[in-house]
């Protein structure tokens, strides 16, 4: 059980950098606005 649970979790943690990064994508593909640049979704410190 304890491994079913850890290998969910690492899938939901990748599954969370993919949209983490794609959302940081689509942020830099925006029109200027009044808080540009585009912020950095992931932080300095992203894997």
């Amino acid at each position: 059980m304890e491994e079913t649970a850890e290998k969910v979790v690492e899938h939901l943690e990748a599954e969370v950098k993919g949209l983490l990064g794609l959302l940081e994508e689509l942020a830099w593909a925006l029109p200027p606005g009044p808080f540009s640049p585009a912020p950095d979704l992931l932080g300095d410190d992203h894997f």
